[in-house]
């Protein structure tokens, strides 16, 4: 119907009638009327294409916005599948470094660490069960330790090679007698997944 009305249009249009009547016209009315036609003519051929262009653009601008939310969402994935490792890891360690003999390995820890003697008490707790793990826990007790021993026995007990130990408390006092050496309890805990 548009098409037929378009069509209707350019049929009633006479441009025999237009020719005759630009020719009718003084030459600088002409001139106007050329400008005129040249304009309207330059509009008609333009804004399409500024239409085509401007949603161009926009059709840019939308894609920049959706690779950056690609980025966003591949950055995500990464996030999660690097703490979906670490979980991984961890679920490993505690599954298979459950220490049954928690007081036996304090002690060959600290024998190792050379502090055998330095030990005042070792006392194992009651085990703290939970809906996902039991947590058995041992109190230890150190006299007259200098830092860099408190240091190197922490840190082994921590960084066990298969066993998955953590301290959870600790104290620290300095000693009155001698202010280089100190006196430390804490508390080392192991873990067993339930139903492991």
């Amino acid at each position: 119907m548009r098409l037929k009305a378009r069509y209707n249009f350019l049929q009633q249009l006479n441009f025999e009638a237009l020719y005759n009547t630009f020719l009718g016209l003084e030459s600088r009315e002409q001139i106007f009327a050329l400008i005129g036609a040249g304009v309207f003519f330059l509009f008609l051929i333009g804004l399409p294409f500024s239409l085509a262009s401007s949603k161009l653009s926009g059709l840019e601008d939308q894609l920049e916005q959706g690779q950056e939310k690609q980025r966003q969402i591949v950055h995500t994935l990464d996030g999660y599948k690097q703490l979906q490792a670490q979980l991984k890891s961890l679920e490993t360690r505690v599954g298979g470094g459950f220490d049954e003999t928690i007081t036996t390995t304090m002690e060959q820890l600290a024998e190792k660490a050379g502090i055998k003697e330095r030990i005042e008490n070792i006392k194992a707790r009651a085990p703290t069960p939970s809906e996902m793990y039991d947590e058995v826990s041992t109190d230890v007790r150190l006299t007259k330790i200098t830092v860099p021993q408190l240091i190197d026995y922490l840190y082994q007990i921590e960084n066990h090679p298969s066993l998955f130990l953590r301290i959870r408390q600790i104290q620290v006092k300095r000693r009155y007698d001698n202010r280089q050496l100190l006196d430390v309890n804490f508390q080392v805990s192991t873990y067993k997944l339930q139903g492991v």
